[in-house]
């Protein structure tokens, strides 16, 4: 029974059930009313002009007029015909009602949806139940989308786990970023923080003033104040931990002299003036760089971070001065850390630990990166990682989302990278969720995507308004 039927049903019995309490039958007053005399018995002492002549009573009876009550009353309709008004003013809440209703199942069909394509995009490929379940609920709530909204070519917002931490990758932290990429920085960190999360970064570039760019990221508004700066080399090589840190010295023998060039440059000849080293300094006259040279042709170039220890070696191809064909990488006690080789002698990359030992070995930059972020940065982390569809790395990072890191690309543009967006519009990469850079990048992506995509748009910056 409906629900308009089963309220009918309930107004229909209390109108005909005798025996409902409720309910009375109308009963004529036969105490005031004579039927010999056709007339009402009324006191004697009671006026006249409350008395009707009998003579038009009895010809208001006739004509089926009672010219009492027609004459002292407004008239009155059947019972139940003026409750129209109150039935339908009733139809018109439950049509509002089913329209609110029908609101908040959509939004918590597309919300649930979003967290299914969140957990196929967390789950390592061998989770297969949880790949299964997921799979299974997103073919439920498509089925609901269709049954009541006649469609489920919806795109769902990005589900943003409170519990997750949010990184946006980059391949190196430009000291002087250009206005796009300053504007990328400043739509991400806003549009986290409208949602109360804070994005942290990631870098994997070596740079040794990184962490005053950091900074300054900080100063100019790019990023949140609290947000943290992963770097790769910082983290092998042990920049940030509180270790005593000593400063390089140049080594130096009895017979070298020192032969000034300027503020900042000074060259080690030998007891032959021949060119030994020469050593450049930065603006607080700290080590910096040193060249090794004999018989006048670069060795190797030592480099020195931002707390005066060596930090890298770069060695020089005897018969070019200008290929390097090996740098070794330095933790801040001094130890060996990396060693990149640039001849086909050796692999590529070695990696070693604190006592010397062979970790591994990467036959590329990607590959120690995946390694890095799988097994140190985020291996203790329930991970988004946003990455521009620019990024030299990205088609490599989509290969951490087995190991149960998120990976969402950037799209600031429809227009670049057009390869790349190809695979995601065809759905070659199996991306299922976008970081659109505007409404139009939204709306394309969305209209032409193969795969169902949740796409969230990037806050908008705010244009400043100049008085005059």
């Amino acid at each position: 029974m409906s629900f308009f039927d089963r309220k009918k049903k309930d107004s229909d019995d209390n109108y005909s059930n005798q025996n409902n309490s409720s309910y009375q039958n109308p009963q004529l007053d036969q105490s005031n009313f004579d039927p010999n005399q056709n007339q009402f018995n009324n006191d004697p002492n009671m006026g006249t002009q409350f008395a009707p002549n009998n003579q038009n009573f009895n010809n208001n009876a006739n004509n089926g007029t009672n010219y009492y009550f027609d004459q002292q009353q407004p008239v009155q309709t059947q019972s139940g015909n003026d409750d129209w008004q109150f039935t339908e003013q009733r139809l018109q809440d439950t049509l509002n009602q089913s329209a609110d209703l029908k609101s908040q199942l959509r939004s918590q069909l597309l919300s649930d949806r979003s967290y299914c394509n969140h957990i196929l995009r967390t789950v390592g490929s061998d989770q297969v139940d949880e790949r299964k379940q997921a799979t299974e609920r997103i073919n439920e709530v498509n089925k609901s989308l269709k049954e009541w909204f006649n469609t489920d070519e919806m795109a769902n917002e990005i589900y943003m786990d409170p519990n997750n931490d949010y990184f946006f990758f980059v391949d190196d932290l430009m000291a002087n970023p250009d206005k796009d990429t300053s504007a990328m920085w400043q739509q991400l960190t806003t549009t986290m923080s409208d949602r109360g999360l804070l994005i942290n970064a990631i870098s994997v570039t070596y740079n040794d003033q990184i962490d005053s760019t950091w900074m300054n990221y900080q100063d100019a508004g790019f990023v949140d104040g609290n947000a943290y700066l992963l770097n790769m080399y910082n983290e092998l090589q042990g920049r940030n931990l509180n270790v005593p840190i000593t400063p390089a010295e140049i080594p130096f023998d009895a017979d070298y002299r020192v032969q000034h060039v300027s503020d900042k440059v000074d060259k080690i000849l030998d007891s032959s003036d021949k060119l030994v080293m020469e050593v450049s300094r930065n603006s607080n006259h700290q080590l910096q760089i040193i060249r090794h040279y004999k018989d006048d042709q670069v060795l190797s170039r030592d480099i020195f971070d931002v707390n005066g220890v060596i930090s890298a070696t770069q060695f020089y191809d005897h018969r070019d001065p200008d290929k390097v064909v090996r740098e070794n990488f330095y933790r801040q006690d001094g130890t060996l850390v990396l060693i990149k080789s640039y001849t086909g002698d050796e692999p590529y990359i070695q990696l070693f630990s604190e006592g010397n030992v062979l970790i591994s070995t990467f036959d590329n930059d990607e590959d120690l990166i995946v390694w890095w972020l799988k097994n140190q940065a985020l291996r203790q982390n329930n991970a988004t990682v946003f990455v521009s569809i620019n990024s030299e790395y990205y088609k490599k990072l989509l290969g951490l989302r087995s190991s149960g890191i998120e990976i969402i690309p950037i799209v600031m543009k429809q227009s670049e990278n057009a390869e790349r967006i190809s695979d995601l519009i065809e759905g070659t990469d199996k991306v299922t969720a976008v970081m659109a850079g505007s409404d139009q990048v939204n709306t394309y992506l969305n209209k032409n995507a193969k795969a169902k995509l949740d796409i969230t748009t990037l806050k908008e910056l705010e244009t400043p308004i100049y008085k005059e």
